[in-house]
């Protein structure tokens, strides 16, 4: 009788897991038949929020649906990424999130998801320049010399970054511990304030994105040293890297990418994919994109999720050599 019943549950539960799957299939030969929401952990305005907008609207056109932008801001990113978490798989609720949030916090903090399992990887979208800016009086004009002017007067020297924890504070960290200087960071409650204190002779430098320096760059009011990441910016692209100058392997771009929650079907992931590729070869998406400071990349799940594992490796690595914690 046992052995029966036993039998009987397991052709159930074969039928009830044969039913699913056919059902996931169904649901993605018809994917999407409904509008498609994008989250964006960060207020209207920002980085993010542009290139969310400028890649939504293209995408848009591709899957012949409407991706609608939901910002849902908070926690430095945290809210919305928590809100993708926990959505259903279906391909209708996605997230645009960034370093932050999935390989900075979480090293820092206890976050309400997990970063890995969590979410599935469709594209890195983009990356974000970060460049090291000093007022124009401070004595340095090459990679070279702001390095030995950081060895001589490190604990002299002030740099501003947007916030404890933030991406371009963690890129002043790990310089520090490649150079051997002992700059003392002050932090703002976001680039723009810290990148006006450097204007204003307050500190010495700030690492900040390209997309809220390039104007005053532009002006003479700033002086772009250096970029932190392994290529040029396509904005700047007249200042050369760290990588290629002083610091090889120096590595500390932001970026932003392209989520689904866990167990999404493959179909739909791949299907999202290549919406993400046709946008981000079009050429006006990549004019807006690229005058926005950005260097746009588009790669697959294997690869993103690659990046992913080394990003997270490498702040680690970084917040415990600086005992650097986040109180939220």
């Amino acid at each position: 009788m046992k052995t029966r019943r036993f039998a009987l549950g397991a052709l159930l539960a074969l039928a009830c897991a044969g039913s699913a799957l056919a059902g996931a299939r169904a649901q993605s030969q018809t994917y999407p038949d409904k509008p498609i929401r994008l989250i964006v952990p960060f207020t209207p305005g920002g980085v993010t929020d542009n290139i969310g907008r400028v890649l939504a609207e293209r995408m848009g056109r591709e899957l012949g649906q409407s991706i609608i932008i939901d910002n849902r801001a908070g926690a430095n990113g945290r809210i919305g990424t928590d809100a993708v978490a926990k959505a259903a798989p279906d391909g209708y609720t996605l997230l645009l999130g960034g370093i932050g949030a999935l390989t900075i916090h979480p090293h820092m903090l206890k976050v309400p998801y997990d970063p890995v399992n969590d979410f599935v990887p469709i594209s890195l979208v983009a990356t974000n320049d970060v460049v090291i800016v000093v007022n124009p009086k401070l004595p340095v004009k090459t990679p070279a010399e702001l390095v030995a002017y950081a060895k001589a007067n490190g604990n002299k020297m002030q740099y501003g970054s947007s916030g404890i924890g933030a991406p371009t504070h963690l890129a002043a960290e790990l310089f520090k511990t490649r150079v051997g200087s002992a700059m003392v960071h002050v932090p703002y409650k976001g680039d723009s304030a810290a990148v006006m204190d450097v204007v204003a002779g307050n500190v010495d430098l700030s690492f900040s994105t390209v997309s809220a320096t390039l104007s005053l760059i532009q002006a003479g009011k700033l002086r772009a040293i250096a970029m932190t990441g392994l290529q040029r910016s396509q904005s700047l692209p007249d200042v050369p890297t760290l990588d290629e100058t002083v610091l090889k392997g120096f590595n500390a771009d932001t970026w932003v990418g392209l989520f689904a929650p866990a167990r999404t079907p493959d179909p739909i992931i791949k299907r999202l994919y290549e919406a993400t590729k046709a946008a981000l070869a079009d050429p006006e998406v990549r004019r807006k994109l690229i005058a926005g400071g950005n260097n746009i990349v588009g790669n697959d799940t294997a690869q993103f999720r690659a990046f992913l594992d080394a990003e997270s490796k490498k702040w680690g690595e970084v917040i415990r050599a600086g005992n650097i914690k986040l109180d939220e």
